[in-house]
């Protein structure tokens, strides 16, 4: 039954770019490989901390109750924690006095496409605090967009770097950086400090360089074919809220790196604790700057329905892509896969290739990041140990490279919402971001080699 993993593969990802419910497939392919796999006579497929009912086909329900209940109690909860205070943020208007801030040096540069490679580096430092990659472009939109055009950028370039500005998933508030730390069993402060901003440093230097050079040539290519791009964005009214308000979406990262490993260790701090903490926080500087209780009570809401949207779109998709992997474990596909890497003689770089070609070709044809990341995480620990590195460093290139390739998908959400207000065809768009998300993705593998 091992042979009919690569279809049932091929297939799901046929189905996610039909544009099929991403949890439905992935639920049903891995009930399905699940139920091929009690076929072949494998039969214990059960996950960690789940018995069995003695019932086979109620053990195929058990399974997904027995992940969902890991997920909501550990990674779940931290990732809904971290949804809803990023969108009470925006909701205050915390964010975009934070964006006003970082954005406002580029309207000293006269270049423009130093101006777009400074862009890109500030976009990217923000994505830290604002974690969703379509929410933060949308932003960015608002506030750095209307500037970049200002100072003579070609509206598709400035675009392009907007598109771009959370490809690599950074900081303990990115639900795949959580995601990640998790599988690496570490916290997500170290993995953020000793693994992420390492290799995400040297990443990010090499897309700035590329975005000047690719940018300065689509341009003139479109100035040779007398093609113009216009300014197409609708303006929208933000709060004006002081301009103290911008240290607020910082307030976890640094209530995290002060009580970690890396500061002061007498107080130990989790994600979803220093999340709760900045929103108390947060909700008794709206009441000094509003003098409003009843309103600032009210927005209470807004932070629980945040955490209800990160539930709907990012927690479900985490239970089904491990139905998914539990499925490939069933059929035997993981055990075929690290069996072959030891008899090939795979290394660290070899297997990694394997997993991150994996996740680039079905993070560019879904538009997702996060449903090929959180399908094939959880292989990162057998690899590791497979070919003899850390966890982190199987699972960081992964990770990195799902949100790097989703900046390249035409049909990623952050690239069509770009695209629409640039007046340029999607794929048009992912043409003038390819080439620094991969000049990213080649910094990532040979920086992580250099670090192994």
């Amino acid at each position: 039954m091992t042979y009919l993993a690569l279809p049932i593969i091929f297939f799901v990802g046929y189905f996610i770019v039909k544009k099929y419910n991403t949890q439905a497939v992935l639920l049903l392919a891995g009930l399905l490989m699940i139920a091929l796999g009690v076929l072949s006579g494998h039969e214990d497929f059960m996950p960690k901390g789940g018995k069995p009912t003695g019932a086979v086909i109620v053990d195929f329900f058990e399974v997904i109750k027995v992940i969902a209940s890991s997920t909501l109690a550990k990674l779940g909860l931290i990732i809904m924690a971290v949804g809803g205070f990023s969108k009470y943020m925006s909701h205050i208007g915390a964010a975009n006095a934070m964006v006003q801030i970082a954005t406002k040096p580029l309207s000293h540069i006269k270049n423009p496409y130093l101006v777009l490679a400074m862009a890109y580096i500030i976009g990217q430092l923000i994505n830290i605090f604002i974690p969703s990659a379509t929410g933060l472009a949308l932003l960015l939109l608002v506030a750095m967009y209307p500037v970049l055009v200002g100072v003579g950028c070609n509206p598709a370039a400035a675009a392009a770097v907007v598109a771009t500005t959370g490809c690599l998933d950074l900081g303990p508030a990115s639900s795949a950086a959580n995601k990640a730390a998790e599988v690496s069993g570490i916290d997500v402060a170290t993995y953020f400090v000793s693994y992420q901003m390492v290799v995400a440093g040297a990443a990010m230097i090499v897309i700035a360089i590329l975005h000047f050079v690719c940018q300065r040539y689509f341009d003139k290519k479109d100035a040779e074919n007398g093609v113009e791009r216009e300014f197409n964005l609708e303006e929208k009214e933000q709060r004006q809220v002081p301009k103290w308000f911008a240290i607020l979406p910082v307030l976890p990262l640094l209530l995290l790196l002060t009580f970690s490993k890396f500061a002061i260790t007498s107080i130990r701090m989790d994600v979803v604790t220093a999340m709760f903490i900045s929103l108390f926080v947060a909700m008794a500087c709206d009441y000094i700057v509003e003098r409003d209780g009843k309103a600032v009570a009210a927005s209470l809401k807004v932070y629980l329905d945040g955490m209800g949207g990160v539930f709907a779109s990012v927690v479900s998709l985490i239970i089904a892509a491990q139905v998914f992997v539990n499925g490939l474990k069933s059929i035997g596909f993981i055990d075929l896969l690290l069996n072959s890497a030891s008899s090939f003689g795979f290394g660290y770089l070899a297997m990694v290739l394997v997993l991150v070609g994996i996740i680039l070709l079905v993070t560019l044809l879904s538009g997702s990041g996060n449903a090929s990341f959180f399908s094939f995480s959880n292989l990162a620990p057998d690899v590791a140990t497979q070919v003899g590195a850390p966890i982190a460093a199987v699972a960081m290139p992964m990770q990195l490279a799902s949100g790097l390739m989703r900046s390249a998908s035409p049909v990623a959400g952050v690239i069509i919402a770009c695209s629409a207000v640039a007046n340029v065809s999607p794929i048009d768009l992912a043409k003038r971001t390819v080439i620094p998300m991969l000049g990213g993705l080649a910094t990532v593998l040979i920086v992580s080699q250099i670090l192994i």
